[in-house]
């Protein structure tokens, strides 16, 4: 009997403090990305009140918001707002949003960023997979609401898989 009271005392907090759900990463935190080329090309910041679910920031500099000049915008929302779930250990799947605006302030396009991602390493590294981008040329008149529960104007236009790196707090010595 002692044994076994002895077994559960000590087995007690690594149940009591485990991630219940076997979730070994977190996805909470901040990104810094590359393309599939190797170039710096996103930050996104995901924030949460668990491990399961949250909000995101997805930060796009460069991006041609003309489309070639496709579109007639002069600015576009400087972050991609949305929300992430995870959807397994270190899985999950991610959606933002933004929009893109003309000279007289109304709105041209509005666009949705959706993909996968999976937190590795040394749970410093996040892999993206399956990304979509998807914009919807905006009509007043016809556009259903929320705009993205209609078919897409352009795309979805697929990324290549790439990577994005933890951002830590380590001062220079």
């Amino acid at each position: 009997m002692k044994q076994l009271l002895l077994a559960i005392l000590l087995a007690f907090p690594a149940i009591a403090f485990s991630d219940k759900n076997g979730d070994s990463c977190q996805y909470i935190g901040s990104w810094l990305g590359y393309d599939s080329s190797g170039e710096i090309a996103w930050t996104s910041q995901a924030n949460g009140m668990s491990s399961s679910k949250g909000t995101i920031l997805l930060e796009l500099p460069g991006f041609d918001i003309t489309f070639g000049g496709l579109f007639d915008v002069i600015n576009q929302t400087s972050n991609l707002k949305g929300a992430w779930k995870r959807t397994g250990g270190n899985t999950f799947i991610y959606a933002g949003v933004g929009f893109a605006y003309n000279s007289d302030g109304e709105t041209v396009w509005a666009a949705r960023l959706t993909g996968e991602a999976t937190v590795v390493g040394e749970c410093d590294v996040l892999a993206l997979e399956n990304t979509w981008l998807s914009i919807y040329a905006v009509n007043y008149d016809t556009d259903p609401i929320p705009i993205w529960t209609r078919d897409p104007d352009i795309g979805p236009l697929p990324f290549a898989p790439h990577e994005g790196y933890r951002v830590k707090v380590d001062l220079p010595q």
